[in-house]
């Protein structure tokens, strides 16, 4: 077991139940909204607009505020939306209050489905309290444990759509409530300090330069962010309604579909460090979302149920183990008193360009055939790949948390 302390289980144990949630959630809501109230794509993908939209600016928003004040309190509070917001989808069919639950839950977040990621609001400041609580860890791996973690429960949660609707409602607002009051017991901590650092000759680096350098790197995490957003808006809020539609297949079989990629994924994960050590943080982003990228083109095709499992898979697996080295290059790139608006950023940039990109493919996929969005969001990835490789470089982390920039 690793050697973590208590507020790193608790964060951990969080997220598991959280993820179980949005694993349900993110299966369950689109067809839902399509099927059992009868809205139109348009519809389903203005409510997953507004979602992806809503996200990033509160995720802006409390990730700066989690750097200014306190960081357990914001948490708690970005924590109380995902039930509040499943609470509202069992109560009302009154799409204004829907489109309330949408920004409130962050569905349509980017990456949802692939990761569990459901309530993305939290994330920044969880990020950013984690690795307070893991200085002088390979983040590398803490961040491919809590992937791991979190995908195998949202893989379980993917499972409960084989339940009826308001029954996967019920268990999601249960668990999501259940995922605040485990974080209660954290240890509160006052602002950070900024990070002082050294450079290569040996000179003392002042809060300046550190300030500068680190609004360098948010520039650009903002940059990738947006691409990577816009990819997966068009195309990954839509993929249970467009496994129904090419498969004519049962919610149930969609469920069981995301638990197989969601559970692939999550072991997956366990790969990461061992590609950050051995190709670096950034290439050990790339080189599984190259592979991503060339299965996500090939699932509008993918008319039989084998290939679409097949294409599936290798799309959320390689896609899932690239997360945690995207972590911990954010983490190490930035001093510690930035780290939760760098997160913020990064999931503001990416959300708010994902809600325009869901909102357009809802009339594509109504309109167009299924392929146009997942065209244009590989060309998107491949843009976004090549960024990457400009814009970071590629450090190394060792066994003991030593980072080394090449």
């Amino acid at each position: 077991m690793p050697n973590w302390d208590r507020d790193v289980w608790l964060l951990l144990t969080s997220r598991g139940l959280r993820s179980v949630a949005g694993g349900a959630l993110g299966v369950v809501t689109g067809l839902y909204l399509y099927y059992y109230l009868h809205l139109s794509l348009t519809e389903v993908g203005i409510f997953f607009g507004v979602g992806a939209f809503t996200a990033p600016l509160l995720s802006l928003l409390f990730g700066r505020l989690g750097d200014r004040y306190s960081r357990k309190a914001i948490l708690l509070l970005t924590l109380a939306f995902l039930p509040i917001a499943t609470a509202i989808l069992l109560i009302t069919r009154y799409y204004p209050l829907l489109l309330l639950a949408a920004a409130l839950g962050g569905f349509g977040t980017a990456g949802a489905l692939a990761s569990g990621s459901v309530g993305a609001v939290a994330a920044p400041v969880q990020t950013a309290i984690l690795a307070d609580r893991t200085e002088g860890m390979d983040r590398s791996m803490v961040y491919a444990i809590f992937n791991l973690v979190s995908g195998t429960a949202s893989a379980v949660g993917a499972l409960f759509a084989n339940l009826s609707y308001l029954d996967v409602f019920y268990m999601s607002l249960a668990l999501s409530a259940m995922s605040l009051l485990i974080v209660l017991p954290i240890r509160e901590e006052h602002k950070p300090r900024r990070r002082i650092n050294d450079d290569p000759n040996g000179n003392s680096k002042t809060i300046t330069q550190q300030i500068r350098r680190d609004l360098t790197y948010i520039k650009r995490f903002a940059i990738v962010g947006a691409l990577n957003g816009t990819a997966q808006g068009l195309v990954t809020p839509f993929l249970p309604i467009i496994f129904r539609i090419v498969l004519h297949v049962s919610n149930g079989v969609v469920g069981d579909i995301f638990f197989i990629g969601g559970l692939a994924a999550a072991f997956t994960s366990l790969t990461a460090p061992i590609f950050s050590r051995a190709f670096g943080l950034r290439d050990a982003i790339i080189i599984p979302r190259i592979i991503s990228t060339i299965a996500l083109i090939f699932i509008p095709f993918s008319t039989t149920l084998y290939l679409a499992v097949v294409t599936y898979v290798v799309y959320v697996m390689f896609r899932v183990s690239s997360l945690a080295p995207q972590q911990a290059l954010m983490m190490e790139l930035v001093g510690r008193g930035s780290r939760s608006t760098v997160s913020g950023v990064n999931q503001a940039a990416r959300l708010l360009p994902s809600a325009t990109a869901t909102t357009a493919a809802g009339p594509m996929l109504d309109y167009l055939p299924i392929p146009v969005p997942f065209t244009i969001a590989f060309i998107v990835n491949v843009i976004n790949i090549a960024l990457y490789r400009r814009f970071f470089p590629n450090p190394k982390p060792t066994r003991g948390g030593v980072t080394v920039i090449e």
